[in-house]
């Protein structure tokens, strides 16, 4: 990285080092505002240290595999609360690390515009980088907790007096659109100029998930929600990517930024260890990889870089068919010499075996072209008639490529729903669409969560996150989640 660089994530570091105010941000030092936003070359470094965070938002399983059911508990054990829906408003998760990112890319958002920039191209693309951004963290927010905060300005000044409140679903849906709206006016090419980076395709995928979840989650009842969102996606597919051969390549780090990928977070040892696969990947000293006969096929870590507290689920390994070929790429047994299967372990991001040992620098995909394709594959099955059969072709894409052909079950509205979404299952296990998929399922009308994730068999848990004590302490104006 660049000395320069280097400096600007310093700088943005600071910033970030005191987080004890209204949403637990403090008040930005006088640094970035005299002395920071003064040319081009500093919005375009703070944007980089903004990505850095924006990855430690994404790089972690609480968003959507955790609550789902494509995992289980591993060998070392200690699954998270929500892993096994025991929430309550004592415990839970805050959303710090979220309105961290979103302070900052409200920093870009307000200096920004007064600046000079030699291209007026690069200056609209990184803004439309921001609100794309921030678009995305309020998904995010509506996503696993409902009503939240709307907060669209950083914060600079201490005012314990106008601490903010949670704004109803259908409102902070209208940001996240009217963010996207802004950003897609501003992308000044259609394409994707840099993967590790939001383009437009990365934008219209994020409206498509909004749009979807409009209809579905918040039942908007607008069918134009559903041909808008399939309009984003004909853009999207037309972008210039292509469906990969070979569906291990797509994760592979020796095919970074391969034909499929839309959007994809950067990640390289020695820059930023271990993506979040490393919860769900054995390890030699804490489980029985030494055991195990196929244990040089297995990515495990010879230390403690791997912690297994999660491992594939029961679920997850019975809904492959054998000849399915994703089925080894997802995930692999450990077995002993008498054929006993001895651990399970996800096999889909394999890392990089190093002098010492092995680490998870697979990249992180946000968004790649089969993900397009069954996300609009679901939204014409919504929009039923003859649009069911449109569907069934573009869940053939993916079904293909896995070798197990062409759909042949039931053709009613309501069975292919429900075959996309297992389609999505297995296409994008582990890919942390899980949570988001079951939610929008269950809204429709697809399946009932309750019945569909084993640890919410017989619960009456919310759906959402509670708002726990600790976040009432920093900010007495939060209500309760319903249900809790």
């Amino acid at each position: 990285m660049k000395f320069k660089n280097i400096f600007y994530l310093g700088v943005l570091g600071l910033a970030m080092s005191a987080c004890e105010n209204q949403l637990e941000i403090d008040p930005i030092s006088d640094i970035s505002n005299a002395n920071y936003w003064q040319s081009s070359s500093d919005a375009e470094g703070y944007l980089t240290g903004t990505y850095d965070n924006f990855r430690s938002v994404v790089d972690r399983i609480t968003y959507g595999e955790d609550r789902g059911d494509a995992l289980q508990p591993g060998s070392r054990g200690g699954v998270s609360r929500a892993h096994t829906q025991r929430l309550d408003n004592e415990n839970g998760y805050d959303w710090k690390v979220i309105y961290t990112n979103l302070h900052h890319v409200n920093m870009i958002l307000k200096y920004t515009p007064g600046i000079s920039f030699g291209d007026e191209k690069a200056k609209n693309r990184l803004l439309a980088q921001a609100y794309t951004m921030r678009a995305h963290d309020y998904m995010l927010l509506l996503q696993m907790w409902g009503d939240v905060p709307i907060v669209l300005a950083p914060t600079e000044s201490v005012d314990k007096g106008n601490k903010p409140s949670r704004q109803p679903k259908s409102d902070v849906m209208q940001q996240i659109l009217a963010d996207l709206e802004t950003a897609l006016s501003l992308f000044p090419e259609a394409t994707i100029p840099n993967k590790y980076r939001i383009s437009r395709p990365s934008a219209l995928m994020l409206k498509a998930e909004a749009l979807a979840w409009n209809y579905t989650v918040l039942h908007s009842g607008d069918k134009q929600n559903l041909t808008d969102a399939i309009a984003c996606l004909d853009e999207v597919e037309k972008c210039g990517v292509s469906l990969m051969d070979n569906y291990a390549d797509i994760f592979d780090v020796n095919h970074r930024l391969n034909s499929e990928i839309i959007f994809a977070l950067y990640v390289r040892f020695g820059e930023y260890d271990n993506m979040y696969a490393f919860n769900f990947t054995e390890s030699a000293v804490q489980g029985q990889v030494g055991n195990a006969v196929n244990k040089d096929q297995i990515p495990y870590s010879n230390g403690n870089i791997a912690a297994p507290y999660y491992a594939p689920s029961a679920k997850i390994k019975a809904a492959f068919t054998a000849n399915d070929k994703r089925r080894p790429v997802c995930f692999i047994e450990g077995v002993n010499a008498s054929g006993k299967v001895l651990f399970t372990c996800q096999n889909k991001f394999r890392g990089t075996p190093y002098e010492k040992d092995r680490y998870y620098d697979n990249d992180i995909v946000v968004y790649r072209l089969a993900d397009a394709h069954l996300l609009k594959a679901e939204l014409l099955c919504y929009l039923g008639g003859n649009n069911v059969a449109t569907a069934i072709s573009l869940m053939d894409k993916t079904r293909r490529r896995a070798g197990i052909g062409d759909y042949a079950g039931p053709t009613d509205q309501t069975s292919v729903q429900r075959a996309i979404l297992d389609e999505r299952f297995l296409e994008l296990c582990f890919e942390l669409k899980r949570w988001p998929d079951l939610m929008r399922a269950h809204a429709a009308g697809t399946i009932n969560i309750y019945d569909e994730v084993p640890n919410l068999n017989g619960k009456s848990t919310p759906l959402y996150f509670p708002i726990t004590l600790n976040m009432r302490d920093y900010n007495e104006n939060l209500t309760q989640t319903e249900g809790y």
